[in-house]
């Protein structure tokens, strides 16, 4: 497993873990019948959701990202503990697409769940990529490897949790 991969297990498993009792529920159903995590029935049209999101990210089409977005979007980079709603990520985005040139995730490697109790109940899916980039005034190329999490409801991006792996302190902006 990769540094971002055990990040991910290390900032997204203990919330699962609290908020299912986990230890007491494996292979538990609850009085519906479910189990705690399961298949996301919604996988393949989340998963296009998401990947028209980074070609969005990718194509600097704000409008098309606005379309992908809930309106109670929120964004939490774990890097650097920041917090953005959906302005402040289109801003984001718009200020690194200033300072950066060839801006690029590559394909993604996604994987859905749907999380059916707890502070995470959900459809979510995981997101592993390398975000790559070229820095406008240096030149200099910049390539790390880029995790989300990111929770879908009603066809549209509620929350991203972001993890990357930077080797330059001063890109932990992203």
């Amino acid at each position: 497993m990769t540094n971002i991969q055990n990040s991910l297990a290390l900032a997204f498993l203990p919330g699962y873990l609290f908020s299912c009792q986990y230890e007491q529920q494996i292979n538990k159903e609850d009085k519906e019948g479910n189990l705690p995590v399961t298949t996301n029935p919604r996988e393949l049209s989340d998963q296009k959701l998401i990947r028209r999101y980074l070609e969005g990210l990718q194509l600097e089409s704000y409008d098309y990202i606005k379309t992908c977005i809930h309106p109670d979007f929120k964004c939490i980079n774990t890097n650097n503990d920041s917090i953005r709603d959906s302005m402040e990520e289109l801003s984001h985005w718009k200020a690194q697409h200033q300072k950066l040139r060839h801006l690029s995730f590559s394909d993604p490697v996604l994987k859905s769940v749907r999380v059916n109790r707890g502070i995470l109940k959900g459809d979510w899916t995981l997101v592993w990529t390398t975000f790559s980039a070229l820095d406008g005034e240096t030149l200099k190329s910049i390539k790390y490897e880029y995790h989300m999490a990111i929770k879908t409801a009603d066809d549209k991006i509620v929350e991203i949790q972001t993890w990357h792996q930077a080797d330059d302190e001063s890109l932990d902006q992203h």
